[in-house]
């Protein structure tokens, strides 16, 4: 299973060209094991300035298996947050801890250019797509 985090999503739906963007492209296109994350697509509809795109946007993400992490996930999210705090390792936001801490729980691969990512791998069993 691949969860892509939101700003591989913006790059795709911006145009945007890059090595991730091709990976979802392609993952697409194979019909891949793909699942997406409430909060990753409340964060890619909010950037989105016209209701032409975020109409366009929204049927792609909400056609996609929906993970809804649980209260538990959340909590195991806030636990992995303090114990990166405590390694010296800041991550800028809990949302980031929700989606690595769904990714941990569900087995799935993470498909984002995000450095806070990168860190949380460090630490973790989190399996990021490598380029």
């Amino acid at each position: 299973m691949i969860i892509v985090d939101s700003n591989t999503w913006a790059d795709f739906f911006n145009g945007v060209r890059s090595p991730h963007v091709a990976r979802l492209d392609a993952v697409l296109e194979r019909e891949e094991d793909l699942s997406v994350i409430p909060i990753i697509v409340t964060e890619v509809l909010q950037g989105f300035r016209t209701e032409t795109w975020f109409q366009r946007a929204r049927r792609v993400l909400v056609s996609l298996p929906m993970i809804q992490p649980s209260v538990d996930c959340h909590v195991r999210a806030a636990r992995l947050y303090r114990m990166l705090r405590r390694r010296g390792v800041t991550v800028r936001g809990a949302v980031d801890c929700v989606i690595a801490q769904t990714c941990l729980d569900v087995g799935a691969e993470l498909l984002s250019p995000d450095a806070d990512f990168e860190h949380i791998a460090r630490h973790t069993t989190l399996h990021l797509w490598r380029l």
